[in-house]
């Protein structure tokens, strides 16, 4: 069950007009890195999660990246000078549909589009109007894929809110920005615990493919006695018995736990 509160994770108090700026943000809105495409993401995940724990992270997270989608679209349409949250809304921000109309005079096509099909308000796509598509969404059967891509996607929405606060001037919106860029970070080190933690446990031995806690033989033996053989020489010089395919014994892992040898 969820419910909704009237008040913001954190406050969304922009200083002013920026239809400009209201376009840059709406690619964490429903861009590939975007707080919608997290949402789901992790929502999506959880059904197939047998872990409780990595379960309830899971659907924890995508509850906080709901109420981040909150914040990005208030924003957006504060951004556009048109107030619909008044609970929230800097004391001196007034309306100013003059000011978005002067903006729309030299403005994208994306900005159009905000006003004519979101009532000023954000749309479902990203920063260049291409439409929100659930390929952007990471869920396989196997949690450790899951929670790897889950790391990636909030290094990557952190790298995104980055780059927007580098390039927005508004200092209300920095200060959102900044917040959501800490709350990514945190997100990617929780995924990361809990990637550990199934790993340890040894969750996904029965999942498929994923190999947990070491590396397979059939990829430790080569390397590690191309490795002995490298730390035996001098620095620069080549290999002198280099080791052939034939010479390195191969394991395959399956999912039954049975290692299947080939010579």
């Amino acid at each position: 069950m969820f419910r909704h509160e009237d008040i913001m994770l954190f406050p969304v108090e922009v200083s002013g007009n920026d239809p400009r700026a209201a376009a840059m943000l709406q690619e964490q809105f429903g861009g590939a890195n975007g707080e919608l495409t997290a949402l789901l993401q992790y929502f999506t995940q959880s059904f197939g999660t047998v872990d409780p724990v990595t379960r309830q992270l899971l659907l924890n997270i995508a509850v906080e990246e709901a109420s981040h989608l909150e914040m990005v679209g208030t924003a957006i349409v504060q951004l556009m000078a048109m107030d619909a949250t008044p609970y929230n809304a800097a004391p001196m921000l007034k309306p100013s549909m003059a000011a978005t109309g002067q903006a729309l005079v030299e403005a994208p096509s994306l900005l159009h589009k905000l006003v004519d099909l979101g009532g000023v308000g954000p749309l479902v796509a990203d920063s260049s109007g291409a439409p929100f598509t659930g390929a952007y969404v990471k869920s396989t059967g196997d949690v450790v894929a899951n929670l790897t891509a889950d790391i990636a996607a909030e290094q990557g929405a952190g790298q995104v809110y980055f780059q927007l606060r580098s390039n927005i001037q508004d200092p209300g919106l920095k200060r959102t920005l900044e917040f959501l860029e800490e709350r990514e970070a945190t997100h990617s080190a929780l995924f990361s615990e809990a990637l550990e933690r199934v790993k340890d446990l040894g969750i996904a031995s029965k999942q498929g493919h994923t190999v947990l806690a070491h590396r397979p033989p059939a990829l430790s033996r080569p390397y590690d006695k191309m490795l002995e053989q490298l730390q035996q020489r001098a620095s620069g010089e080549p290999l002198r018995d280099p080791i052939a395919p034939h010479m390195v014994e191969v394991q395959l892992a399956e999912a039954d736990e049975r290692v299947a040898q080939l010579v």
